[in-house]
């Protein structure tokens, strides 16, 4: 039986993090479309980008509750690390790989939007 759980619970966390990374790139496709069409301010790209960042984790991490059926908040919580060390990675091919305070609250909001979304999406009730 625990084996079974565990199986589910990585492809279900997985899932959740893909679907959560797919969300996050088309918003971040989209704020890259309104820069180059827009006059946005420079000042604002950083705190937008993290802002999309905790909501497609939100996403993934309701994603994720949603496939595994159980345990929401390990669920959307777990895909939220992963999320974050893929935006981390990510992040570090255009910049260098410190991990100070900035990195530290982009993790948290991340981890926190991932297990709202597992909470959510776990206890979420469809409405015909």
């Amino acid at each position: 039986m625990p084996q079974k759980f565990f199986k589910k619970f990585i492809l279900s966390t997985v899932f959740g993090t893909g679907i959560g990374i797919l969300s996050s790139a088309i918003l971040i496709f989209l704020m890259a479309a309104a820069l180059t069409v827009g006059n946005v301010p420079a000042m604002i790209i950083s705190p937008v980008t993290v802002i999309f960042l905790a909501f497609g984790s939100f996403v993934g991490g309701f994603a994720s509750a949603r496939f595994s059926e159980e345990k929401g908040f390990l669920c959307g919580a777990f895909s939220g690390v992963i999320f974050f060390i893929a935006a981390w990675i990510s992040g570090a091919f255009f910049d260098s790989f410190g991990f100070g305070t900035a990195a530290i609250i982009k993790a948290t909001m991340i981890i926190i939007a991932g297990s709202l979304g597992g909470i959510i999406g776990v206890n979420y009730i469809k409405r015909k």
